[in-house]
């Protein structure tokens, strides 16, 4: 299971005018994680704990401490608290990490296809792949409304100057562009299309059916890569993606209309949950009281995958686990609801 940690913030960064980098001071404490990887963040507000998750946007092996990029959203709780009253905030309470949007050991070409605040796990990416496989090569294509606006512009320049012909990094910027920006391969003004962005991935990358894509971004902007990485012939398998705010599912799930018996396997403890129309797994078992891990509830982070290891469950959505690990029993919890009372699912066996 993972751990809990209690963190002060080292030292906060300005990225641009609404997101700052969080840097903590773990005491010493170690802490080993993989680029790409979020963890769970509780903060008090208004006397209230909190809990939100955040990718991790220091490079492990290259950063001397985890750290958070933070961008505030209207309406958001949370990222607007830290923003404006991070200096008000003495302890952090950290859980993780976790996340399977990793890279893997072994990848010649990768392409990062992002947006906005979804550089934040991208951005260790392009550069733990750059720095463990010499002759890999990465492109970052990465849309934002204005220059202003780019989150790490500084340390992407730096990233092209170290790594010259191995990094390509394009910026799409929405709003304005008159210029060619420093370190910057080449510039796109006007939003970004599926036919814009297939010629930029035929002319960066050598052989784009073969590279592996990690994508994170807006919900829209993410259905644009898919599509455009379809018609590549991309196999599934080579495209990874991070969804933050995703949109409703469109089609209508039917869900059962009775009450199923759902065995439940959590570590030493075996529980028979009674999951009751309209109820998710997740869910009952919370009302049950067991611990379950959980966060998003949305299908987006992982954290409450089981195994599915008899019987039949519908899920609503699902945003993180991949081919493979559907084809190997896992289900996200949090979107699932029983078809029959033959249903076992475990965690922690």
């Amino acid at each position: 299971m993972s751990k809990l940690y209690i963190w002060r913030a080292a030292s906060v960064v300005q990225e641009t005018s609404d997101t700052i980098t969080i840097r903590f001071n773990t005491g010493n404490e170690y802490f080993l994680y993989k680029a790409g990887q979020f963890v769970n963040l509780t903060i008090l507000i208004d006397g209230n704990p909190v809990t939100r998750s955040y990718s991790l946007s220091s490079v492990p092996g290259l950063d001397a401490a985890p750290s958070i990029t933070v961008k505030k959203i209207q309406g958001g709780l949370m990222s607007s608290y830290i923003v404006d009253h991070y200096t008000s905030i003495d302890h952090w309470q950290v859980e993780g990490p976790y996340g399977s949007f990793t890279p893997p050991s072994q990848c010649s070409q990768v392409v990062i296809l992002t947006a906005g605040s979804g550089i934040t796990p991208v951005y260790p990416i392009a550069v733990s792949v750059l720095r463990s496989q010499l002759a890999a090569r990465v492109t970052i294509i990465y849309s934002n409304r204005t220059a202003g606006s780019i989150i790490f512009r500084k340390q992407l320049e730096q990233l092209k100057e170290r790594f010259g012909e191995r990094v390509n990094i394009i910026h799409v910027l929405s709003q304005d562009g008159e210029q060619l920006l420093h370190g910057c391969d080449e510039l796109i003004t006007g939003r970004l299309n599926r036919i814009i962005l297939k010629k930029l991935i035929k002319k960066y990358v050598d052989t784009p059916a073969s590279a592996h894509y990690f994508i994170c971004g807006p919900s829209l902007l993410i259905k644009l890569h898919q599509d455009c990485l379809q018609s590549l012939t991309v196999p599934t398998g080579n495209i990874y993606e991070e969804w933050y705010h995703p949109e409703a599912t469109a089609a209508a799930i039917e869900l059962p209309t009775q009450m199923h018996e759902v065995m439940f396997h959590f570590y030493e403890q075996s529980n028979l949950l009674e999951v009751q129309p309209g109820s998710n797994i997740l869910h009952t078992a919370l009302q049950e009281r067991i611990a379950v891990p959980n966060s998003c509830n949305n299908g987006t982070c992982g954290k409450c995958a089981a195994k599915l290891t008899s019987g039949n469950i519908v899920m609503k959505q699902n945003y993180v686990l991949r081919k493979e690990e559907l084809e190997a029993g896992l289900v996200l919890l949090c979107q699932s609801y029983p078809l029959n009372s033959d249903v076992t699912v475990e965690i922690g066996s």
